[in-house]
């Protein structure tokens, strides 16, 4: 299971599922990556970003679909916010939409670890393939999800609050 505590290079995590609960915290963790929302849409983060994270979905997919974590450090802050939604675009194959990681925990190798409990879940929960969508001009984010052993599927244009964009669409077959 991806939730519980985690002890991930002598650093221990709780991970848990969010909740409408944990709007305030997701959207502090927004401000605080607000790099990531200046490239993506061109602006800083919108006063409503937690709670879209929380609970926008692709079309034809449910609330029961879509799984939001938390990974909060020990001293109970949030760091980062994985974002899935299940049997998008068909069924067995899952959407990473969001692997959003404070900028003072980048670097450190937490995003690959946390991939790997990603993987693990999704097969469990009996998925056949991870998606990824990665704009064009985030080669920091093109490059990490190469190094995790996605391939292109395709590429297609969409605007993202001011900002137009390619966006890469990426795949990884699990074993």
């Amino acid at each position: 299971m991806l939730t519980g505590n985690k002890v991930l290079d002598n650093y221990e995590y709780n991970i848990r599922l969010l909740s409408g609960d944990d709007e305030i915290d997701v959207q502090a963790l927004c401000e605080r990556c607000s790099d990531f929302s200046e490239l993506i849409e061109g602006r800083p983060p919108e006063k409503d970003a937690g709670y879209s994270i929380l609970f926008d979905l692709p079309p034809d997919k449910e609330l029961k679909d879509k799984y939001v974590f938390g990974v909060y450090k020990e001293n109970g802050v949030l760091i980062a916010v994985i974002e899935i939604v299940k049997d998008y675009k068909s069924i067995g194959e899952w959407i990473i939409g969001l692997l959003m990681i404070d900028p003072n925990e980048r670097g450190n190798g937490l995003g690959r670890k946390l991939h790997d409990l990603i993987k693990a879940w999704v097969s469990e929960e009996h998925g056949k393939a991870l998606r990824i969508g990665v704009v064009e001009e985030n080669h920091r984010g093109y490059k990490f999800w190469c190094e995790m052993g996605y391939v292109e599927a395709d590429r297609v244009k969409r605007t993202y609050g001011n900002k137009e964009h390619t966006v890469i669409v990426m795949n990884s077959f699990l074993k």
